[in-house]
């Protein structure tokens, strides 16, 4: 009889405990007992390189020959291919779908500012009463979330009774009429002021713009001058342009010489 199986169970016990005892804490190499990252260790993140493919280089490259570009053909030539949208000749899909409406470019959209939201940040203190509210102070103050795709602010709703709302100073795009009866009825004043991409930027950010001299830049389209030169909108350039802005020139308009009024 073999005495293998009574030596064996005494040999995994001596081997188990062999391992207790064995010191475990020395790691292989100086890299792997280190927790910090090395210049070694960066690598591009996978996927996100490949390596370039190689055309022409024999048939044992399954890229040769024609190099993938089937036999004959406009898209075989040099300088393959056709325009995006061509089929051939035959009248291609975007003329054949049907167009309803269309779209104006020169048209402005505002951020609507409600003036129950103005209340409730006055009321948090989150905007000064005491100073002038401009769209600067609304964005960063996050009553709006940025201008993007927007051409100014414009102050609309009816007031929350339920909250405070001081004599303020207005300095926006827009007012409706309800908003603009509200601020006036709180002993506040109001301005509509025109501002194009730079301007926003520079009352959005203002520590960008500092040390530099940027020209507050006047309206230029037809709708833009006769609304804020229009006292009945509260337009800032009512008070320097007396006299109706239809009756001025292009020049006296850059230049900034109004017309005297014709009685």
């Amino acid at each position: 009889m073999s005495f293998n199986i009574f030596t064996q169970p005494i040999r995994s016990i001596l081997s188990s405990s062999s391992r207790l005892f064995t010191n475990t804490s020395t790691a292989s190499s100086s890299r792997a007992a280190s927790s910090f990252a090395h210049l070694g260790d960066l690598q591009p993140a996978q996927g996100s390189t490949h390596s370039e493919k190689r055309y022409g280089r024999g048939p044992g490259s399954q890229r040769g020959g024609t190099s993938g570009r089937g036999h004959k053909g406009q898209k075989a030539r040099n300088g393959k291919g056709v325009r995006l949208g061509f089929e051939g000749g035959q009248t291609p899909l975007h003329r054949k779908v049907p167009k309803r409406g269309f779209i104006n470019f020169t048209s402005k959209t505002y951020a609507p500012l409600s003036i129950s939201t103005l209340q409730s940040f006055l009321s948090l203190g989150r905007i000064d009463p005491s100073e002038t509210i401009t769209i600067g102070s609304i964005v960063r103050s996050n009553a709006v979330h940025g201008l993007s795709g927007y051409s100014g602010i414009k102050l609309l709703g009816d007031i929350n009774p339920e909250l405070p709302l001081p004599a303020l100073n207005l300095e926006l795009s827009r007012y409706s009429k309800s908003a603009a009866e509200a601020i006036i009825s709180a002993g506040g004043s109001l301005s509509a002021v025109y501002h194009n991409n730079l301007g926003l930027r520079k009352e959005i950010f203002p520590d960008k713009f500092v040390g530099r001299v940027i020209k507050d830049a006047k309206p230029t389209r037809k709708t833009d001058i006769l609304y804020y030169t229009n006292p009945k909108k509260y337009g800032y350039l009512a008070e320097t342009i007396p006299s109706s802005a239809r009756k001025m020139t292009p020049s006296e308009w850059t230049e900034g010489k109004p017309v005297e009024a014709q009685l």
